[in-house]
């Protein structure tokens, strides 16, 4: 560089001063102050609908297995991703298996059985719960009782404990009807507690 030119008339260095630099980060510090409540909801909502589907999708998938194979296939509530628990909600994890052996009133896996499918825990904020602890498919891809066969029905919500969501948009139901299929609605006042439906 020709130390030279900088000492002419006319000439001036261009760049930034400290004072604009400043002003520029503090706007862009207001504007992510505003945005950040926006992101926290949409991320919420993600988990919240991430989760639904994957119950929707390991129901779905032991329906089908349990056509596929010609045996019973059940679906249950996990806290170590080996056996069925009854305690707890859904959003501890759950495992899928064939269900050769349905001996009791509870989803067990069984000596011989082997569980095919295990779904980790479900994200904190993320609360699961309702009246099934199991969701058992037979043959013919009908939901049933463990014993006795009969007809199994239910409910099952997916809550998000989260305050970026309001009680209009925090909470989804499965509803599990005899012919074995899961539809889902959204539910309107749900207080961040996520009761069981």
């Amino acid at each position: 560089m020709n130390y030279a030119n900088l000492s002419t008339p006319g000439f001036r260095l261009r760049g930034f001063t400290i004072i604009e630099l400043m002003i520029t980060v503090a706007i862009l510090a207001v504007l992510l102050a505003l945005a950040a409540p926006s992101f926290q909801a949409m991320i919420a909502s993600s988990r919240l609908t991430t989760a639904t589907n994957d119950l929707i999708a390991a129901f779905a998938q032991a329906r089908s297995n349990a056509i596929k194979v010609g045996n019973r296939t059940t679906v249950c509530m996990s806290a170590d991703g080996a056996s069925c628990t009854d305690t707890g909600g859904w959003h501890q994890g759950w495992i899928s298996f064939v269900d050769t052996t349905r001996s009791g009133t509870s989803a067990a896996v069984d000596t011989g059985e082997t569980v095919a499918t295990i779904y980790p825990p479900l994200p904190a904020g993320i609360v699961v719960n309702g009246n099934l602890p199991y969701i058992s498919y037979s043959a013919d891809g009908q939901s049933k009782a463990m014993s006795g066969g009969g007809f199994w029905t239910g409910t099952i919500r997916v809550c998000s404990t989260s305050s970026a969501l309001t009680n209009d948009k925090r909470a989804r139901n499965l509803t599990l009807n005899s012919a074995g299929r899961i539809t889902m609605t959204v539910q309107s006042n749900v207080a961040d507690t996520c009761p069981s439906p």
